[in-house]
This record gives structure tokens, sequence and C-alpha cells, in this order.
């Protein structure tokens, strides 16, 4: 494995490292704490759903990168995206929620391994609207989990 690759795999394994530390700190009822964002004000489960669904949007993102869809499609909206994964995860059980992100990780780290030092450099537009790289878009992917087990951590009780 090159440098490259094995930077990003160390990222996205201190990143997920934190969300698991502060997720297996919270018990009960503080799951259905509000802990995030305005006007929903989303629990503590939610943004392990949000955290869930993102990873598998954003690994898709980069599949259709690097399948030569540069750009979204127009008119897509990122919040309102975001909202219906959620919803759509509603039902489920915390534990539930860190199985998917258990076996999302695991695809993308395959999906990782995967790649040529090339395909690292191509770019594309990611969801948020910005160009990146596929590197950077993996690193993003890090860094969007270290801002939300950070809220988490400051919103929960010690």
């Amino acid at each position: 494995m090159g440098d490259r690759k094995a930077a990003i795999r160390a990222h996205l394994e201190q990143t997920r490292a934190e969300v698991l530390e502060i997720a297996s700190r919270i018990r009960g009822d503080d799951w259905e704490k509000p802990v995030q964002g305005e006007p929903g004000k989303w629990t503590a489960r939610q943004v392990l759903a949000h955290l869930a669904a993102a990873e598998i949007g954003q690994m898709s993102r980069i599949q259709r990168v690097l399948a030569g869809e540069r750009y979204m499609p127009e008119g897509f909206n990122l919040d309102l995206w975001n909202e219906r994964q959620v919803q759509k995860r509603e039902g489920q059980t915390p534990e539930d929620l860190l199985k998917d992100l258990e076996a999302s990780r695991q695809a993308l780290l395959n999906l990782l391994d995967s790649l040529t030092e090339e395909q690292l450099d191509i770019e594309g537009q990611h969801a948020m609207g910005a160009m990146m790289t596929v590197e950077q878009m993996f690193y993003h992917i890090g860094n969007h989990e270290r801002d939300h087990a950070a809220e988490l951590r400051r919103a929960l009780p010690a």
C-alpha cells in the first residue's frame, strides 16, 4: 500500500475511533437527546444515522467520480438528502446503526485498497458543491465524522 493510501486509512481509523469512543459512553435516553441542528435538532441517535448514511453516500459519490461523473446532478440538495436518509433510519437502534457503520467502513476501506495512486488524483464535485480530488473526498469523510463526534461530545454528559 502506498504512503498516501496508508495515511488516508490511518485518518479514517482515527476518526472512526473517535465516533466509537463517544458512542460507547451514550446510555439509554441520552440517545434521544437533541444534540445538533436547527430547526429539527437531531438527536444523538439521528447523528449516528446521519453518519451511517453519509458514509454510504460519499462512497457512492467517489465511485461515480471514478466512473467519470464529475458533477453532481443539477438541483441536488444535500440538506434534503441528509434529512431523508435520517428519516429512513428512524426505526434503527444505535446497535443497528453501529453495525451499519462497521459494514460501510469496511466497504470504504476495500474501495480505498482497490485504487491506484493516479485514481486518488481524479477530481469531481463533492455533494456539498466543492470540487475535490478522490483523496480529498476520503479525508472529508473522516473530517465529517470527527466534526459530528465533537458535537456529540459537547452535548452529552461526560
